[in-house]
């Protein structure tokens, strides 16, 4: 479905990185600093990180005005260029999705660290016997709106959406001022409850990536 003209666009990139990424962290900063000079054509925001475990992983959030700004910039003649930059620093294929998260996406991300969830659902229209997406979705909104309902140590806000390419997909931002305190969610009797509500919801997911994400607000001065 088509957002509303004037809802901003999430471009959320994902990308295994390759040796050379990892050994010149400049590689990476000079191609966010090309995205950088599409302020004037949409772009309000970057955010980068990687995640805490498994830090070959790098994440990568572009915020734009809307999706009309988010796709008018591939029409721009530098950005075959700035696309090929960007996956010659993965060794696997780059994953891109543009999703109008809720609230304020950019809250959970300024978080000192980001519980950041993606995943793919189940559909009739691949599974005849699998529960719609849109229901799911449906689902994961509601559960959404439950944990922001509980009083939980350590939690400071959330945003969650679904891919405009791809209504099986979904993704979501947990702020948190630490991992212990998220790893520690689930200790009441109200957290058990939700865990079992949400565990409910995963049995319709067919995919699900979850990392822990300290992500950074992009600086054209420093590749730190």
């Amino acid at each position: 479905m088509e957002p509303a003209p004037d809802v901003t666009i999430v471009q959320f990139v994902q990308f295994r990185a390759n040796d050379q990424c990892l050994a010149d962290p400049s590689l990476f900063q000079a191609v966010r600093d090309i995205a950088q000079g599409w302020q004037e054509k949409g772009l309000n925001a970057q955010y980068w990180g990687t995640s805490l475990t498994q830090t070959k992983d790098f994440f990568w959030l572009l915020f734009w005005q809307s999706h009309a700004h988010a796709i008018a910039i591939k029409a721009d003649p530098p950005y075959p260029a700035f696309v090929q930059a960007r996956d010659a620093l993965a060794s696997a294929p780059v994953f891109e999705a543009h999703v109008p998260f809720s609230g304020n996406p950019q809250r959970p991300l300024e978080a000192p660290v980001t519980e950041m969830s993606f995943y793919k659902t189940d559909d009739k229209e691949v599974n005849p016997d699998a529960r719609p997406a849109a229901e799911t979705q449906e689902s994961v909104r509601y559960m959404t709106g439950r944990i922001q309902s509980i009083q939980v140590r350590g939690f400071i806000a959330l945003s969650w959406g679904v891919a405009i390419e791809d209504a099986t997909r979904g993704f979501y931002l947990g702020g948190w001022t630490s991992v212990e305190d998220h790893m520690s969610f689930g200790s009441s009797d109200e957290e058990k409850v939700f865990i079992e509500e949400l565990e409910v919801v995963f049995k319709s997911f067919v995919d699900l990536y979850m990392a822990h994400v300290h992500f950074k607000l992009h600086n054209s001065q420093s590749s730190a």
